[in-house]
């Protein structure tokens, strides 16, 4: 039977607890000599560490853990990392977040243990590796810090390091940021992708292919350097060498990312389609080693690649695009091998809107999932309770459509009797150069089941529909945003899909500035929630870290030539026109956003009578790692709306809410 209760508090089936589980395989990579795959993998449960996990392709026994308590696989490059480890003929180097030293493990000994390979630094960072195992040197990206440094004092730059002696030597230098080092099958070329300020890697990226030797005396030698598009202003990411020595990259020269290659005969770049496509075969480069194709090892005229919602293959010589048939619709982190019979092979994180994200060993011989290598530890889920998010195309501000995905709430067991529409959470991602899917993700059917409806917004600036919608956010941050977020609300409101009454707005990082400018500015929501978000613009431009130390040059304008742009979107000298309530989830040890963002805000809401709270984690940086703090920020983020919206919300220890209840 069918209980009625009201929205918001539904008992559901998906608890707090779950959402620290089912963590995403990253910095995937195959290595034919030990037949396996690796993979790291946030553990909430041993404080948020990475370990780094092998699943050998000739057993079916559950994935192994390399790393004994004591080391933490993580980059900090460009402080959101990725490219944390690498294995290559059987050797592991990777970074350890406990002491920043470069780690090395033979694999082929099982009673091998890590060796140090640099020394411990605090000051000194690894990341995106390219090993070459034959010649004892990784390729990696360094980056080194100072005491009491500002973020322009930072140098980046593309580094060799001896394994055997830890001895590293500077490849190239000058430019503010590198990355997607690669050597060639024949270990004649090496390419890297690099950038200068204000310029973000989804802006003017410069790629470049050089020509290297090794020397006993000198270790490794660049011989020639070319920059492969030194006229274009465009967005290359993710340079791969095929198996024939082609040199493969995404660039949005067209508008869109497309797949190209790189004649080194002729210095020519060439298409691999026929003509470019209005969609994106790439995206933001935020983390390293993002993996958006993979050129065939089998063959040197194919790359497994996106095609929208299908996993495709590329024929170069037909300049082709055929799909691969499966029961999944988005894939991300695509890598390729060759198994012990000699068949392709695609290695990808693949979800579905009603299915976690499995890790998978697809084989196209057969088009057929050979194998999961890590099934998703997400409880499954009966259908019945599954929200699936449809895109909706929404007027925006100046004529303009944005778009966002929206979520009913779902859960069989219980209705509500009230006479009004559901409350509508929306969401604004983070970046805000990035995007969100309507991927399964129990974090929104947490929400669904319990009576919530969700609108997902991809609002102007985001990634997926192409540079000029990407555009639409250059120096209108806090602008277009804002709008895009609160028109999405107001859109469903009038379609009677939810409760014009209440509508609330979340966001994290840049996703906390929209929400906070969407209250300090519109009178559209009743709540917000913000986590680890930016109240004043002008200390993100003068405290920042290095990476997004000149982001808001093109966001909002330079700093501080136009500081009273910066002051007029800053939701903190506008705290008195919040008139909602408002909780602050922050962790103590944030780099990218410190503590005092939030706190400023904190105290000025204090100040001024209106309900807040907030809730300081310590021990956690951008974004929460530690399974206890997950289980409680959406614990009391759902008490928080119970409280503000008049629904109880069983089983929660609240906190203090300032000013509340109002007067």
């Amino acid at each position: 039977m069918v209980e009625n209760k009201p929205y918001g508090s539904w008992p559901s089936p998906i608890t707090a607890e779950s959402l620290a589980s089912g963590k995403v395989a990253t910095d995937i990579c195959i290595d034919p000599t030990t037949q396996s795959v690796y993979w790291c993998e946030v553990i909430p449960s041993e404080e948020g560490r990475g370990q780094i996990f092998r699943q050998r392709l000739d057993s079916n026994d559950k994935p192994e853990p390399l790393l004994a308590l004591g080391y933490d696989c993580r980059s900090r490059v460009h402080e959101y990392g990725g490219g944390s480890f690498i294995v290559s003929n059987g050797l592991l180097v990777f970074s350890n977040d406990k002491d920043f030293a470069l780690y090395s493990l033979n694999l082929t000994d099982s009673h091998a243990q890590p060796q140090r390979v640099t020394e411990s630094n605090k000051l000194i960072r690894y990341g995106d590796f390219c090993l070459d195992a034959k010649h004892d040197f990784v390729i990696a990206i360094q980056e080194e810090h100072f005491e009491n440094e500002e973020p322009k004092d930072v140098v980046n730059t593309l580094v060799a390091v001896q394994l055997s002696t830890g001895k590293v030597k500077v490849l190239a230098q000058g430019c503010d940021f590198y990355c997607s080092p690669r050597i060639s099958d024949d270990g004649s070329a090496l390419t890297f992708v690099s950038w200068v300020h204000p310029n973000m890697p989804w802006d003017y990226t410069q790629l470049s292919y050089a020509t290297f030797h090794y020397s006993d005396q000198d270790s490794v030698v660049l011989d020639s350097v070319i920059l492969v598009n030194p006229d274009i202003e465009e967005s290359i990411v993710q340079p791969e060498f095929g198996v024939d020595n082609t040199l493969y990259f995404a660039s949005d020269r067209s508008g869109f990312w497309n797949l190209y290659r790189y004649q080194v005969n002729t210095n020519q770049v060439e298409l691999l389609l026929e003509s470019p496509l209005n969609q994106e075969f790439a995206g933001a480069q935020w983390s390293l080693c993002t993996y958006w194709y993979s050129p065939f090892k089998s063959d040197p005229t194919k790359l497994a690649c996106l095609n929208k919602e299908s996993l495709a293959i590329l024929d170069t010589t037909s300049k082709t695009l055929t799909n691969l048939p499966s029961n999944y619709d988005h894939f991300s982190q695509i890598r390729t091998f060759i198994n012990g019979d000699h068949q392709e092979v695609i290695v990808v994180n693949a979800s579905a809107t009603t299915v976690p994200i499995d890790l998978i060993a697809y084989d196209v011989s057969s088009q057929a999932i050979q194998r999961v290598l890590k099934p998703s530890t997400v409880p499954k889920m009966d259908p019945a309770y599954i929200s699936v998010g449809r895109e909706i195309a929404f007027p925006t501000t100046n004529g303009q459509t944005a778009y966002c995905y929206y979520y009913e709430p779902r859960n069989p067991k219980y209705t509500s009797d009230d006479n009004c529409p559901p409350p509508l959470r929306v969401l604004s991602h983070g970046g805000p150069t990035t995007s969100t899917t309507n991927e399964y993700r129990s974090v929104i059917q947490y929400w669904t089941t319990r009576g919530f409806a969700i609108a997902d917004v991809n609002y102007g600036g985001s990634t997926g529909y192409g540079r000029d919608y990407r555009n639409r956010l250059k120096k209108k941050w806090g602008i277009v945003d804002v709008d895009d977020c609160c028109n999405a609300a107001l859109y469903l409101a009038e379609q009677g899909w939810v409760d014009r009454n209440k509508l609330a707005i979340e966001g994290g990082s840049a996703g906390g500035f929209t929400t906070l400018a969407s209250l300090a500015f519109r009178n559209v929501f009743k709540a917000g929630v913000c986590k680890y978000g930016i109240s004043d613009i002008t200390l993100l431009a003068k405290e920042t870290h290095k990476f997004e130390s000149r982001y808001t040059d093109r966001l909002i304008g330079e700093y501080p030539k136009e500081k009273h742009i910066y002051q007029e979107r800053s939701p903190l000298f506008a705290a008195d026109e919040i008139n909602c309530p408002v909780i602050f989830f922050q962790g103590k040890d944030d780099k990218v956003v410190p503590p005092g963002q939030s706190e400023i805000m904190v105290n000025a809401l204090q100040k001024k009578g209106v309900p807040v709270a907030y809730v300081l984690y310590d021990g956690e940086g951008h974004g929460f790692r530690r399974a206890e703090n997950i289980k409680r920020t959406m614990e009391l983020e759902q008490w928080f709306l119970g409280q503000t919206f008049g629904f109880e919300v069983d089983g929660v220890e609240g906190v203090p809410i300032d000013n509340f209840p109002p007067k």
